[in-house]
Formats: structure tokens, C-alpha cells, sequence
């Protein structure tokens, strides 16, 4: 990513060096400078000098007035990465957290780099009003191995005392900026100036030292301009930069004039916008000519040339009223279409605006909507809903429409809930009520389903999803979007037949709509299929697809690609790619927990909990469940979420052969593949008879499913090794075909078949697998965390009533034995559980799960 503001700009080829004032800056990490003056003294002419001359890389950011916190991140990223391309290989995705938790964890990233760096923040151009509130906190986050640098026309209310503490701190003001008179002299003689005629020293000396103002001066003498008006401004209190700007663009041609005229309906622009503006009248040359200059315009070093106005003269360019309205009425609707084709929906909102065109800026705003819902900009949505309707009954319905949709993508639940149920009551009064309510039952699923509410979300589901038809409100887009959320819950539950049948109906949806954004939405729900199915090479190249997609187009938050990503971490972990699965593990939990979407985020903690369970590393496991009880415990609205623990509970009850547990936890569990898979077993245990016939009962239509059953097979003929191989190989076959690998790690039972099958058949699959199923034995008989010298049932006794805090005295007494063999019980348990008194002994054999 290459973004013009996130790089020093350029030097014009005549700009006059001032190294000498280096010295004024404070070269310390940690440090800073502050740079503060008025417009026109060559803050940002001096920085870029210095940061050009300076050793340490620099991290440059430029404010713009418009900017919102998401394009203060975007342009900082866009800063690191022009260093470190591959460093921050994820961190586009810190663009979706909350914006205070993202700039301590981008600082946090920038602090782990190795050596020296300079991070600018030019916002000596306007002030910033929706990243001011975060002004403190990006000063505090500055890592250590970064020098701060700040320029501003005002001293910024953020406090720096931080580095004055350290004696780190320098600040340049105007009088360090002035023009010396050895400078004054300088500049005079480049523009051809001489000093000691027409009174031009005297003329000079007005602007006392303002180095703008000098350079206009020397500008307008040597085209002969008239230039007593700068005194009359000064007199008059009047902007007098402004003045001298007017009178340095009046030195130009006729034709030059006009068109930076039009040009300065944009502050920084690149060749295909100035064409837009421009039109039969574009010339690169002149822009070239005039950005050499640099007085009026300067260019960009970044791969797609911009140009940028310089701030002083389009500040006075704009107070210039146009001749021709109309005309440039119409230049405003070309821009907001091009900047609509770019995706740039905070330009193209604000020029159909400004074109007035109500039609074009409504159509701009329906064009943009779900795009901009789909990459998270709710704040856009929400600044651009008070325009998006008239004051009619329908127009005030649609700008809540509209509100209601920002909140929503913007995870501001509680507001997006509140307004729904709004919409709600508005809906029974409305002509517009079907739109309404099924606008309203489709948010709601949203925020249902990221709180774990999953009851509601299928009642809202239903609603929103009554009729999979088109119409004025829910397009193609939106019922795709919400068979997927279908599909997510699903896929949680796995309830294989639904997530089927939402992948069908998706796949039958007539056109239109956002072609890109469908395409990812149908890759995601794809993706799930094919996992349930047991294809998982498949499933994990098109769930890395999908997520190319989110990333490539920025589709974050309820749009973003969490369902896609537990698909990958799952087909990662089915092949043993346990790096990699962990990798994705963690990345999903970050984006869940940013965007507060609760059921990925306990899936993949769950999924790692499990796997840690599976390494026998059972006390980080039962920790880890002890946690996950304790943070759902504190979320404080209605979801059923606690079933995803309960998952990662049997397992561990399972590896530690608690059967009486597990068999609480499967009884108030969902029907999901775990409690079935325990079901059957029961089952089969239960009746030996039916066994067979339960088992030829089976279902085969997938991968999933003949693998299954053909495990099941070679379970119940352990003892005839030829016909359990013969359903063995089949099933290694086709897992072979499909990804699994995890799934007969796990088949431990089966050890000494799966090696037999390997001998005979001696494959670089196979013998992966033997290899795998080996290292996992031995981890688990070594490294289980279990004990090495088992607790007597009398121990494991005592150890339940040290719990209670009784006396020794009294715990003896109640198990009928002496004092004396209470203590012999007590220093057995101790030295087993490594334990050096009751408290301890209690706390390890909790971990242990052994009470």
C-alpha cells in the first residue's frame, strides 16, 4: 500500500536548505520535537529536510482535516510497511479493532522493530477533530525506539512531558523559523531581486523574517507586481500571506490562472482527477512545471504521482469565488463518480454533495452503502445518514435505515439494537413496514448471533429471510449475506443438512447486488461446506481464497472473514500443521475479541484448549476451561455460549477418564458431531447385537461420512486384523485424498493396525502418520502432566476434605482413622502431588482435575 500522506513530501527543486537549524532538533530515543508556527514558515519544508538527511528511517504521517482515526491507521501502516514490507504481514487487520486498542497494539508491534525511527505527524495543515480525542494516547504509545516529531500552526493541548521529564524535548518556534538577514539576502538574489533599488529592502523588511512572505515579495517584485497591499493588509489585520498568494497567482497567465482555479476545488490530486477537472485543457506539463516551482504546487515521490496545493495558497484560491457555477457543478458530479468507481466513499460523498445534485448524491449513497457496511466505515454511514432522506416521514425513516446499518458495522451493538427495535414500532406505521421490519430482524440477527444469543438469532433469521426474493430493500447482497449468517450457526452446531441447504439456496440467488462482495460471501459459506463434508484440502484452499478477498477489499467486522478462517485453522490442524493452525487460532481470536463477535472467539479458544488437551498438557487445560467460564460469566446478555466450553470439558473429562462428568456435560450439550460420536458409542455398547447393523446403517454420501464409518468398522473388528485392515486402507485412502491426518492421530486405539497398513503399504503419507502417531503417544505418557505415582483411593479421599478446611484432627476423625496414619497419608499425597503443604496440595490436584 503506497499512500502519498504517508511519505515526507517533496523537496522543489529551488527550496532554500536550512541545515544549519539541525542542531534545533532533539536527537534523543525516546524524544521529541514540536515544531510550532504559523502558516508559511517551512515547518514541513525543514522537517523533510531533516528527516532526509537523517540516518533513522521515518514513519511520516500528513493530517488532513477529513481524515477519520481509520485513515490515521491506514496512512501509519502505509508509513511502516514503505520500510518493512513484510513485517506487518497482518497488520492491516489492527484497522478493525477499536481505534484505541489498535494504536497501542500497532505501537506495540513498531516497539519490537529493531533499531532507530522517526514518526512525523504533520498536521500543520488543519486541525483533526475526530483523531484529536486520540492525540494523547498516540503521543503516550510512541515506543521507545522512535523519535516524535509533531508540526502544528498552534501549541497542541497533548502533553509531551513524558520526554521533558527525560530532558528529551526540544521546541522550534517562529523565531528560530524566521529568515535570518544572510537568508532574506539569499532568497532575494535567487528571484533576481536587487535590494538597493525601488525600495525592495524596505519592502523586504515588512515581512520580518516570515519566510513565505519573503518568498512571495521576492516573487512579485521580479514579475514586476505591484506589492504595497502586504502593508495595507498588515494595517487592516488582514490575512496578508493571502494577499501576497493573490498577487503571486495573478503573475501567471491568463489560462494558468484559470486553471489552478479549478484545480483548487481539491487540495491534492492526481493526474486522471486533474484530468477529470481539467479536461480538454489538462496538461501534465504544466503541472510538472509549476510542482518544480514548488511555491504553488508540489509533488509526490510515491509510485502514482500526486500533486498538493501548497496550504497557504489554496487556502486563498478557495476564497476566490467561481465565474461559472454550472460548470463547476458538473466537474463535483464527475468527481464523486470517479471517486464512487475508486471506492472512495468519503470523497465521493462529499463531492455529490457539494454538487448539489440530490439525485446523484442519493444514488452515490445507495451505490456506497453496502460497500461501506461490508469494510466497516458505520462511522461514514452514520456522518452521511442525516443526508440521506428529505424531511418527509419516508426521508426520516431511511436516514434511521441508514444510521441503524452504521452502528451495526461499527460493533456498537447496543445502539444498533435500539434503533431496530425502533425501526420496529415504525414499521406497523409505515407504508414501507415490510421493508422496515425485515431491515430490522436482519440487524438484529447480527447482533444476536456475534452475543451468542442463538435462539433469537434463528427467530430473526426467519423473519429476515421469510421470502428469498429481491426487492427495493434487501437485494441479492443482504440475502446472501444473511443465508450465511444461517450457514455460520450451522456450521457451529453442526447441523450439516442447514448448512447444505443455505449453500444451495445462496447459489440460486438471481444477480446483482455487490458481484465482488457475493463472491466472497458464497467462497465463505463454501468453504463450511466443504469442511463438513470432510473435503479439507479443498475447504482450506477456498477459506484462504475468501480470506484474500476480505483482506484484498477490507471487509471487516460481521462481514469479515471469521467463519472462513475457524474453517482454515480446523483443515490446518486436520494435516498437523499445527504452526499454522495456531497462527490462524490467534489471529481469529484478535479480530473476534476486536470486533466482539463471541462465538469465534470461544471456538478458537476452544480449539486450542483442545489441542493442548490432545499434547496431554491437561492442567494448562483445565486452566484454560477455568477462564473461558469466567469471561462468559461476565458478559451480561443473554447467549448460549456455554455449550463451547462444556465441548472442550469433555474432552479433557474424556482424557482423564472422568465418565461420570462427561456424561453431565453430553447430556446438557447440543446435538453437535461430538455428542453424536458419544451417543453411538453408548449406543453400541448398550446393544453388541445391533451393532453391525447400526453400523452398515451409516450414512456414505461424503468424505466425512464414509470415513467414519469405515473407522467404525475396523472398531468393532480389532480381533479380525484382515477384514478391520481391509475397512482401514479404505479409509486411509481416501483421508489421504482429502487432508486427514489429525483425525487418525487421534485413533489411538488403532496404533498397532495403522502401522501394520504402513509396513505394507509404506507411503510418504504413511509413514508421516506412524511417525506423528508415535511422537503423540510419547507425549502424552511423558508429558501428561498426570501423575507419576498414582493417589490411593484413600488419599484422593483425604484430599477431597482438605478442601473444607477442617482440621486434621477432625478430617481423621470423620474417616475413622488415627492421627498417626492421617499423617502418614498426608506426607504420601504431598510427595506425589510435589506439594509442600495443604494449600498447595489442594490447588495441584484441582489442576490435575483430581477433585
Amino acid at each position: 500500500m503506497s499512500l502519498a500522506r504517508s511519505q515526507p513530501p517533496a523537496l522543489s527543486a529551488n527550496f532554500l536548505s536550512r541545515k544549519h537549524l539541525f542542531n534545533l532538533f532533539e536527537s534523543s530515543v525516546p524524544g521529541a520535537t514540536l515544531v510550532v508556527a504559523p502558516a508559511g514558515f517551512g515547518k514541513t519544508t525543514l522537517v523533510t529536510e531533516w528527516v532526509k538527511e537523517n540516518d533513522r528511517a521515518t514513519f511520516w504521517y500528513t493530517v488532513d482535516a477529513n481524515d477519520t482515526i481509520q485513515d490515521f491507521q491506514a496512512h501509519v501502516i502505509a508509513a511502516i510497511t514503505a520500510h518493512f514490507p513484510n513485517f506487518f504481514a497482518n497488520v492491516d487487520q489492527l484497522e478493525h479493532f477499536e481505534p484505541g486498542e489498535s494504536i497501542q497494539l500497532l505501537a506495540a508491534a513498531v516497539g519490537q522493530l529493531d533499531g532507530e525511527y522517526n514518526f512525523v505527524i504533520d498536521g500543520g495543515r488543519a486541525d483533526n477533530y475526530d483523531i484529536a480525542p486520540y492525540a494523547q494516547l498516540i503521543a503516550d504509545c510512541v515506543p521507545d525506539n522512535c523519535h516524535l516529531v509533531i508540526v502544528r500552526r498552534n501549541t497542541p493541548m497533548t502533553s509531551l512531558a513524558r520526554y521533558a521529564a527525560l530532558g528529551n524535548l526540544s521546541v522550534i518556534t517562529t523565531e528560530e523559523l524566521k529568515f535570518s538577514k544572510e537568508e532574506v539576502e539569499l532568497v532575494a538574489a535567487i528571484n533576481g531581486v536587487d535590494l538597493s533599488e525601488n525600495g525592495n529592502a524596505k519592502e523586504l523588511a515588512l515581512c520580518e523574517g516570515w519566510p513565505s512572505a519573503v518568498q512571495l515579495m521576492c516573487r512579485n517584485i521580479s514579475k514586476g507586481n505591484s506589492h504595497t497591499t502586504f502593508s495595507k493588509a498588515i494595517a487592516a489585520n488582514v490575512n496578508p500571506l493571502g494577499v501576497l498568494a493573490i498577487e503571486s497567482y495573478n503573475t501567471f497567465s491568463q489560462a494558468t490562472r484559470e486553471k489552478l482555479r479549478k484545480l483548487a476545488i481539491i487540495e491534492e490530486f492526481d493526474l486522471e482527477i486533474a484530468s477529470v477537472i481539467l479536461g480538454k485543457d489538462h496538461s501534465e506539463e504544466l503541472l510538472n512545471r509549476i510542482a518544480i516551482d514548488g511555491l504553488f504546487v508540489t509533488a509526490s515521490t510515491t509510485m502514482n504521482r500526486t500533486y498538493r496545493f501548497n496550504p497557504i495558497i489554496y487556502e486563498a484560491l478557495s476564497q476566490i469565488p467561481h465565474e461559472n457555477w454550472a460548470e463547476m457543478k458538473v466537474v463535483q458530479q464527475k468527481l464523486a463518480e470517479l471517486f464512487t468507481q475508486r471506492g472512495d466513499h468519503t470523497k465521493a460523498l462529499h463531492f455529490a454533495h457539494e454538487s448539489g445534485n440530490e439525485e446523484q448524491f442519493a444514488q452515490t449513497f445507495r451505490s456506497s452503502v453496502r460497500q461501506m457496511a461490508a469494510i466497516g466505515r458505520g462511522d461514514l454511514l452514520i456522518k452521511w445518514a442525516h443526508f440521506a432522506g428529505d424531511s418527509s416521514a419516508q426521508g426520516e425513516m431511511m436516514k434511521k435505515a441508514i444510521r441503524v446499518v452504521g452502528h451495526l458495522v461499527s460493533s456498537e451493538f447496543q445502539s444498533a439494537e435500539a434503533l431496530a427495535s425502533e425501526l420496529e414500532y415504525i414499521a406497523g406505521l409505515s407504508p414501507d413496514g415490510k421493508f422496515l421490519y425485515r431491515l430490522s430482524a436482519m440487524v438484529k440477527a447480527n447482533i444476536y448471533f456475534a452475543r451468542g444469543d442463538f435462539e433469537r438469532t434463528t427467530q430473526s433469521l426467519d423473519i429476515a429471510i421469510s421470502k428469498l426474493e429481491t426487492d427495493d430493500a434487501l437485494d441479492s447482497s443482504d440475502l446472501l449475506a444473511l443465508l450465511r449468517l444461517r450457514a455460520r450457526q450451522a456450521f457451529l452446531y453442526d447441523d450439516f443438512a442447514v448448512l447444505a441447504e443455505a449453500y444451495s439456496q445462496a447459489k440460486s440467488l438471481p444477480g446483482g447486488g455487490e458481484p465482488q462482495l457475493n463472491s466472497y460471501q458464497l467462497a465463505c459459506i463454501q468453504s463450511m461446506v466443504l469442511y463438513s463434508e470432510g473435503q479439507y484440502f479443498q475447504a482450506a484452499e477456498i477459506s484462504q481464497i475468501a480470506i484474500s478477498q476480505a483482506k484484498e477489499s477490507g471487509f471487516v467486522g460481521i462481514n469479515g472473514p471469521l467463519d472462513a478462517m475457524l474453517v482454515l485453522a480446523r483443515a490446518q490442524l486436520e494435516a498437523s500443521d499445527l504452526d499454522n493452525c495456531l497462527e490462524t487460532l490467534n489471529a481469529l481470536m484478535s479480530e473476534a475479541s476486536g470486533w466482539e463477535i463471541w462465538p469465534w472467539y470461544l471456538m478458537a479458544e476452544g480449539t486450542l484448549t483442545r489441542i493442548q488437551i490432545s499434547q496431554g498438557a491437561i492442567s494448562t487445560g483445565s486452566e484454560a476451561i477455568a477462564k473461558q467460564r469466567a469471561f462468559l460469566s461476565k458478559l451480561h446478555t443473554p447467549n448460549q455460549l456455554s455449550w463451547m466450553i462444556d465441548m472442550s470439558e469433555v474432552f479433557l473429562r474424556l482424557a482423564t477418564k472422568d465418565w461420570p462428568r462427561a456424561d453431565e456435560l453430553v447430556k446438557r450439550m447440543p446435538k453437535i458431531e461430538l455428542v453424536r460420536q458419544i451417543e453411538g458409542n453408548i449406543q453400541f455398547a448398550k446393544d453388541p447385537k445391533k451393532l453391525v447393523s447400526l453400523i452398515d446403517a451409516l450414512p456414505e454420501r461424503t468424505v466425512r461420512e464414509k470415513i467414519n464409518k469405515w473407522l467404525s468398522e475396523v472398531s468393532i473388528n480389532l480381533d479380525h486384523e484382515n477384514v478391520a485392515l481391509k475397512s482401514l486402507n479404505k479409509a486411509l485412502a481416501l483421508g489421504a485424498e482429502n487432508g486427514y491426518h489429525e483425525y487418525f492421530i487421534r485413533q489411538s486405539g488403532m496404533y498397532s493396525l495403522i502401522v501394520k497398513a504402513a509396513a505394507a503399504k509404506p507411503t510418504i503419507y504413511m509413514e508421516g502418520l506412524v511417525q506423528a502417531m508415535t511422537e503423540r503417544l510419547h507425549t502424552i505418557n511423558t508429558d501428561s502432566g498426570e501423575l507419576e505415582e498414582k493417589l490411593t483411593q484413600r488419599e484422593l479421599e483425604i484430599l477431597k476434605h482438605l478442601t473444607t478446611g477442617n482440621p486434621i484432627s477432625a478430617i481423621a476423625k470423620t474417616l475413622h482413622i488415627s492421627q498417626n496414619t492421617m499423617k502418614t497419608h498426608l506426607r504420601n499425597t504431598y510427595r506425589k502431588l510435589e506439594a509442600d503443604g495443604r494449600h498447595s496440595a489442594v490447588e495441584k490436584a484441582k489442576k490435575l482435575l483430581l477433585i
